[in-house]
C-alpha cells in the first residue's frame, strides 16, 4: 500500500500535465524495453574469410579513389618539382633507375594509346600499364628519363577523356606489402606539400611543359641528289680555253714523263 501512494505522489494528474506542457501528445512515463537484436542472413550465413578481405580491398579502392578526386581539385595549378627535389625522392624510392608514376580517377573506357598521347606532353613514355583486376580506374605510367618524370606531375589535374586525373609516385613492382603502400601515400602527401611551396620558387616556375624556343636558326640539313648545286652551262668560247687549258696540262704531263722540261 506504502508503494502505491508513493507512486501516486510521484506521477502528477493528467489534467495538471496537459496545463504544464501544453503539447498535444501524453507523455509516456514508462520506460520501453529494447527491442531484441533482429538476426540478419549475414549472421545466418556468414561468407568466407578470404571472400570477406577481397570485399575489403575493393571497398578500400574505392575510398582512395574518392579520396584521389579530392585531392586533384587542389593539385590543380601547382608547379612541379624542382631537380634536387627529384633526386632526394627518387634516392629513397627501392628502383630509382625505372620512373613509374600512378594515374588515378581513369575512365574505364579510355585505352593505353590515349594516355600515351596525353603524356607526351611531359616527355617520351616507355610503357603504359592498365591492371586487368581493379577496382577503380588507375594506370601506371614510366617515363624515359627523369627529366619527363619531372614535368609529368604538371599533368597533376589535367583532364583526360572527360576526368580530372591526379599523378602520383609510384614504385615498379607487382606485389607490394601494406608497409610500401603506406610508404608511398606518405611520400605523395610529402610531394603535394613540396609543390605548394614552390609557388613562390623561381627555379620550379621555370619548369613548363611548354618547349623552350631555340633563337639561334638551325642549319638546313642538305640531300645529297636533291640538294646539289646547279652546273653552270659553259659558251663556245669558256669551252674552247678550257679543251686548250687541259691539253697544255696533258703535253706537259707527257714531256716529264720522257724527261724534257718545258
Amino acid at each position: 500500500m506504502a508503494n502505491q501512494k508513493r507512486k501516486m505522489q510521484t506521477a502528477p494528474p493528467a489534467a495538471n500535465r496537459n496545463e504544464s506542457d501544453g503539447s498535444d501528445y501524453e507523455v509516456e512515463w514508462q520506460v520501453k524495453p529494447t527491442p531484441p537484436k533482429k538476426v540478419t542472413k549475414a549472421d545466418l550465413f556468414p561468407l568466407p574469410s578470404q571472400v570477406e578481405r577481397n570485399l575489403q580491398k575493393r571497398t578500400r579502392g574505392r575510398k582512395e579513389s574518392s579520396s584521389d578526386e579530392s585531392d586533384v581539385e587542389d593539385a590543380e595549378g601547382l608547379p612541379t618539382l624542382t631537380t634536387e627535389q627529384v633526386a632526394a625522392i627518387l634516392h629513397t624510392v627501392k628502383n630509382n633507375k625505372r620512373f613509374v608514376l600512378m594515374v588515378n580517377n581513369l575512365n574505364f573506357t579510355t585505352a593505353k594509346e590515349e594516355i600515351e598521347q596525353h603524356f607526351d606532353k611531359a616527355g617520351r613514355v616507355k610503357g603504359v600499364r592498365i591492371p586487368k583486376r581493379r577496382s577503380s580506374g588507375f594506370a601506371f605510367v614510366e617515363m624515359l628519363d627523369p627529366v619527363g618524370f619531372q614535368k609529368a606531375f604538371l599533368l597533376d589535374g589535367s583532364y583526360l577523356d572527360g576526368r580530372k586525373i591526379s599523378v602520383n609516385l609510384s614504385e615498379s613492382g607487382n606485389k607490394k606489402s601494406e608497409e610500401r603502400i603506406k610508404l608511398l601515400m606518405k611520400k605523395n602527401i610529402e610531394i603535394r606539400k613540396l609543390r605548394k611551396k614552390n609557388r613562390a620558387n623561381a627555379k620550379a616556375a621555370e619548369i613548363s611543359l611548354v618547349p623552350v624556343a631555340n633563337t639561334t636558326p638551325k642549319k638546313p640539313v642538305l640531300d645529297k641528289f636533291l640538294d646539289k648545286p646547279k652546273v653552270k652551262m659553259l659558251s663556245m668560247k669558256e669551252a674552247k680555253k678550257a679543251r686548250k687549258q687541259v691539253s697544255l696540262k696533258a703535253k706537259i704531263k707527257h714531256m716529264a714523263k720522257k724527261g724534257i722540261k718545258a
